[in-house]
């Protein structure tokens, strides 16, 4: 049973840190201004938009934005720190994983 939660902790390791990466630097161009991020990751916001045609990235309606600031100040902040609790082994990343999925289960 251990082996399974060391198996457990690291995918969501990596899907957390997938998370923190993409969250501010990808999504955070749909809520914040275009000016403060690098061109190669607004060319690749552009890129993505035509190649996959997600309206939702393109149009930018206002629930969605409403939604990119949900995961940028709530929802990012948790992931942060259940990065860290399953990197120094803490009990709580528990109660943190709880309260992201069920924040992501909300917002969808």
């Amino acid at each position: 049973m251990d082996g399974f939660v060391k198996l457990l902790d690291l995918l969501l390791f990596i899907y957390f840190f997938f998370m923190a990466i993409v969250a501010p630097l990808f999504d955070g161009q749909t809520a914040l201004p275009k000016h403060i991020f690098h061109p190669v990751l607004v060319d690749l916001k552009s890129w993505y938009t035509q190649e996959c045609g997600d309206y939702l990235v393109s149009e930018k309606p206002h629930f969605f934005v409403g939604l990119i600031w949900l995961e940028l100040l709530f929802a990012w902040p948790i992931c942060l720190l259940s990065l860290y609790a399953i990197a120094a082994g803490k009990s709580w990343i528990k109660t943190t994983s709880l309260i992201y999925g069920v924040s992501t289960l909300t917002s969808t």
